[in-house]
């Protein structure tokens, strides 16, 4: 018998079980990254802007703030809710505000470096929005 079959076999076993193993690793380390959320409470960073998330929308919602500000987006609506660039449903326009979900009484921040406008909503309200103008 020739062994170009079984060498053949040998080789697919091995893909597919590597092939397994890879996907079972990157779906275990995708379930378990998701970020916790904190109850306690953060001292505001030093040059920071607070905007609250309630069930009614974000307060305020427009923020001016200089470059090298940070904007903390406060969870307080009671449920889960997201943050998330404009346009909508896509989401693309600033993709570095795109933070998913974080549970009620967390917070997600992100620092400006650029002057620009940035619009952003509730993914899961899309009514809700909010814009955050940098300047220099």
């Amino acid at each position: 018998m020739s062994k170009k079959p079984l060498i053949a076999i040998g080789i697919s076993i091995i893909i597919i079980l590597v092939g397994f193993l890879g996907w079972k690793i990157v779906h275990y380390t995708h379930r378990n990254t998701t970020p916790k959320s904190s109850t306690a409470t953060l001292a505001p960073l030093p040059k920071e802007a607070t905007v609250t998330l309630t069930k009614d929308g974000f307060t305020p919602s427009q923020v001016a703030i200089k470059i090298g500000s940070a904007v903390r987006w406060i969870n307080k609506s009671g449920s889960n809710q997201t943050v998330n660039s404009d346009n909508y449903p896509t989401n693309q326009l600033h993709k570095e505000l795109n933070f998913g979900v974080f549970a009620n009484d967390s917070s997600v921040v992100y620092t400006f470096i650029k002057p620009g406008i940035y619009g952003y909503h509730n993914q899961f309200h899309h009514e809700q929005e909010g814009k955050i103008i940098v300047t220099q």
